[in-house]
């Protein structure tokens, strides 16, 4: 399993990139599958954006996105869609098997 944190347009402190990791990994020990994630922090005029993209075996890929004014909140907005998503599939491949 690999995580990459990626800053665009900003200068942003350690602790917030370790934070974004952190969401990742915990992401990955709630749903094993994940192979990848990627995110991408950036800031576009007075919005930040955090991109997450994550891919993994079983169909696991899953692209989440989120725009607001506090980096925090859009980093737990992102990670929150993301794991929705997640959730979702993983309800759908058990609700095939007999």
């Amino acid at each position: 399993m690999s995580i990459e944190v990626t800053v665009r347009n900003l200068e942003i402190s350690n602790t917030l990139q370790t934070y974004a990791h952190d969401k990742a990994s915990r992401l990955i020990e709630k749903f094993p599958p994940i192979e990848f994630v990627r995110i991408v922090l950036e800031k576009e005029g007075p919005f930040f954006t955090v991109s997450i993209s994550i891919q993994g075996g079983q169909r696991t890929n899953v692209e989440s996105n989120h725009k607001d004014n506090d980096m925090i909140a859009t980093i737990n907005m992102a990670f929150d869609k993301a794991e929705a998503q997640l959730r979702k599939n993983a309800e759908r491949r058990q609700d095939v098997r007999p």
